[in-house]
C-alpha cells in the first residue's frame, strides 16, 4: 500500500473515530443534564412542599420519582464512562497512525525528490565530463600538444567545494536555485 493511500485511510479512520466519540460525547452531555433536571426535580418537590404549595405525599412521590429516574441515568452515566474512555483511546491511537502515516508520506516525497535529483546529477555529470573532454581537444587544438590536452591545469581548476565534494565526499553548503 502506497504511503498516499496509508496517509488517506489514516485520516478517514481518525475522522470516523472522531465523529463516533463526538457523538457519545453528546449523548453523554445529555445525560448529565438529564440527570441534573431530575436532582433539581426532587429538590423542586422538597421546596414546594416546604413552601406548602403541594403536600407531603406529593412531595415524597415527585421526589422518588425523580430519584428513580436520577439513578436510571446514573447507572447509564457509569456504563458510558468506558465506553468514552475507550473511544478516546481510539481517537489518539486514530491521531497517532495518522501522524505517522504524515511522516510516511514525507519520506516518500523527499526519497522522490532524492531520486530526481540523482538521475539529475547523473545527467549533470554525463554534460560537464563532455565538456571537459570538448575542452581538452580544443586546447590541444589550440597547442598542438598532447600534454595540455591531457592535463587540465592550465586551463581549467576545480573551486576547492567542488574538489572536496568529489575527493573528500564533503557535501557543499545548499544553495537557493
Amino acid at each position: 500500500m502506497s504511503a498516499v493511500h496509508k496517509l488517506a485511510t489514516a485520516r478517514a479512520a481518525l475522522v470516523s473515530a472522531s465523529e463516533r466519540a463526538e457523538a457519545a460525547h453528546d449523548a453523554h452531555s445529555k445525560l448529565l443534564v438529564r440527570k441534573s433536571e431530575c436532582d433539581s426535580k426532587a429538590s423542586e418537590a422538597i421546596r414546594d412542599a416546604h413552601d406548602g404549595k403541594i403536600d407531603e405525599a406529593t412531595a415524597a412521590l415527585r421526589m422518588s420519582i425523580a430519584s428513580h429516574d436520577s439513578k436510571d441515568i446514573q447507572a447509564l452515566l457509569d456504563q458510558s464512562a468506558p465506553v468514552l474512555s475507550g473511544l478516546n483511546q481510539e481517537v489518539a491511537h486514530a491521531q497517532a497512525v495518522c501522524a505517522e502515516a504524515e511522516k510516511a508520506m514525507k519520506r516518500e516525497e523527499w526519497q522522490m525528490a532524492a531520486n530526481d535529483l540523482d538521475r539529475s546529477l547523473k545527467e549533470i555529470e554525463e554534460t560537464f565530463l563532455a565538456a571537459l573532454a570538448e575542452r581538452a581537444h580544443l586546447a590541444y587544438l589550440l597547442t598542438g600538444k598532447v600534454s595540455a590536452a591531457s592535463s587540465m591545469f592550465s586551463y581549467w581548476q576545480p573551486t576547492a567545494e567542488l574538489s572536496q565534494s568529489v575527493t573528500r565526499f564533503i557535501a557543499p553548503a545548499q544553495r537557493k536555485v
